[in-house]
């Protein structure tokens, strides 16, 4: 859909908004889906977008672009950073659970499928790959396609949220897979902060 900037700006920042308070990562998939139809519905979201084009449109705009980014940007990853309400306070973070202190997120290193960076201790680079507890498989598939060949052992770090636990009996089985890959594990349980780049600060006062 062809929107002007300042439209596309605001619609981000009320779906993002909407988003934050429905807690979006803990709906189910048939929530998520009623909230696509009220989305449409909403006369701040759906009624502006069909301004400029027709529902079949305006319901992938939704889809494919800010609920597309919405998890990546709630890990400070990508262009739509800054219209995550509240985020997690980055790779960062992860790094240190995963390795330590004295490392550091290389730069130009952070990407996606699964969420992933290269730690450096200035002298060494280490892949590191995070992410919810059921993405556990694409995790370490990711750690031992970067383990052939790699100098230092990769690591994953299972992450959990305000609201979410992992069974025992489940953390200790992902131990002793990644310890059979050869693999490094971490988990850390994370508190989302205030986006301190959030767009709409400027908006609210």
């Amino acid at each position: 859909m062809q929107l002007p900037a300042a439209v596309r700006e605001l619609l981000l920042l009320e779906i993002y908004q909407q988003a934050n308070d429905l807690d979006w990562e803990f709906l189910s998939n048939g929530e998520k889906t009623a909230q696509y139809r009220k989305w449409i519905e909403d006369p701040k979201v759906g009624g502006v977008l069909l301004a400029y084009g027709p529902e079949k449109d305006a319901r992938v705009w939704i889809k494919d672009v800010p609920m597309k980014e919405y998890g990546r940007s709630q890990e400070g990853i990508g262009h739509y950073v800054r219209y995550a309400v509240n985020r997690f306070r980055g790779p960062e973070e992860i790094i240190h659970a995963a390795c330590g202190e004295g490392w550091s997120v290389a730069p130009e290193s952070v990407g996606e499928k699964p969420n992933h960076c290269y730690a450096t201790n200035g002298e060494v680079n280490r892949y590191v790959c995070w992410g919810r507890t059921g993405t556990f498989r694409d995790l370490i598939w990711a750690a031992l396609n970067e383990a052939i060949g790699a100098r230092q052992r990769p690591a994953i770090v299972v992450t959990t949220r305000d609201g979410e636990t992992i069974p025992t009996v489940e953390r200790l089985r992902q131990i002793e897979v990644a310890d059979h890959c050869g693999v490094s594990i971490a988990h850390l349980h994370r508190t989302m902060i205030q986006n301190p780049d959030y767009a709409g600060a400027s908006l609210e006062g």
